[in-house]
């Protein structure tokens, strides 16, 4: 069985925990003066996760599943034909990070509020991409 790097490690643990943000509610409404109609088919009276009216879902799962695939790889051993999984996972991590940014300023709905889930989930690309980072540091560190 292989043995992940500190970077592979940082990364997979960043990829859980966005991908339990997914689950956790991004948006929300609260107080007296909510609006007759969300947009994103959000629902008045409730919070909702991500998986309910946004096209960043699926991104934010290929992401989570890319920053796990070392740790899978080193279980199989087959972590050295793999070698361009650090990049793809920093590459996706910062792509990630990006979106929710744009999604918590940008494209977020009108009257409703930031929940926690947004804010993990920031947190997780954070940590996938640094991993990502860090993960490449140490393969060139150990080419050398």
């Amino acid at each position: 069985m292989g043995r992940l790097s500190q970077g592979q490690m940082i990364a997979a643990v960043g990829g859980v925990a966005l991908l339990v943000a997914t689950f956790l509610p991004w948006v929300g409404v609260s107080g007296p003066s909510l609006p007759a109609e969300l947009p994103g088919g959000v629902d008045a009276s409730t919070s909702e996760n991500i998986w309910k009216g946004s096209s960043l879902d699926i991104y934010l799962l290929i992401s989570g599943v890319i920053a796990l695939l070392p740790a899978l790889l080193a279980v199989t051993d087959s972590a050295e034909e793999f070698s361009f999984v650090s990049a793809a996972t920093l590459l996706f991590g910062v792509v990630a990070v990006i979106l929710v940014i744009a999604f918590l300023t940008v494209d977020f709905p009108d009257g409703a509020d930031r929940e926690v889930g947004a804010f993990v989930g920031l947190g997780g690309a954070i940590v996938i991409a640094v991993g990502g980072f860090r993960a490449m540091q140490e393969e060139v560190a150990g080419a050398i």
